[in-house]
């Protein structure tokens, strides 16, 4: 009794009205979350020496996002890309909140790329890497607008340094990237996996 109240007090007058949160994507949203704290802190467990940064090595922020832009879940992959940096940073307080800006925009810019990718050239292997290095460039511009995001360096330094350090990351971007398309292939539209 009292669910079908609610369902008929949630439901519009006139025509259907697309609701922005449902149950469906409210869980994507958390699990992809939960992925994109998970990612890191388990990164950061592995021993290393302590001068050793596994984080900006290995990218383990992107894991999440690139998940649901892959298997078409772009919503959900642009929510955990805005909020992901900041969770870590109340968590862990790594990164920065300096940091965290510029890793918001390049998870946004990353997870735009992935989908465009995929709308224009369909479902390929390596697109995780032109979607981080579009990422890097979208950070340049950011931190050339607002120098005191990096810290004042140069930008140019900072991120070729920053991409140097990453490689073995977009590696493993582009193997969680083919992993993803051979086991669950999108649909001939390009959304979510065809056994979905």
């Amino acid at each position: 009794m009292r669910t079908s109240s609610i369902a008929t007090l949630s439901a519009p007058a006139t025509g259907s009205v697309p609701r922005f949160l449902t149950a469906s994507l409210a869980t994507e949203i958390g699990v992809l979350l939960v992925l994109s704290l998970l990612f890191p802190f388990m990164i950061h467990l592995l021993p290393v020496p302590e001068d050793a940064r596994l984080g900006p090595r290995l990218l383990p922020m992107f894991y999440a996002p690139l998940l649901g832009a892959l298997l078409g879940r772009t919503r959900s992959a642009v929510a955990v890309a805005v909020a992901a940096p900041w969770l870590n940073w109340l968590l862990t307080t790594h990164p920065a909140p300096r940091g965290a800006v510029v890793m918001m925009v390049q998870l946004l810019v990353f997870v735009a790329v992935v989908r465009a990718g995929i709308v224009r050239f369909g479902p390929r292997w390596y697109l995780a890497a032109p979607a981080y290095f579009l990422g890097i460039a979208a950070s340049m511009a950011l931190v050339g607008l607002f120098p005191e995001l990096n810290g004042g360096r140069p930008v140019f330094a900072w991120a070729s340094s920053s991409v140097m350090m990453a490689l073995p990351g977009v590696a493993v971007l582009v193997l969680i990237n083919w992993l993803a398309l051979r086991f669950y292939p999108p649909s001939p539209g390009g959304g979510g996996p065809v056994a979905a």
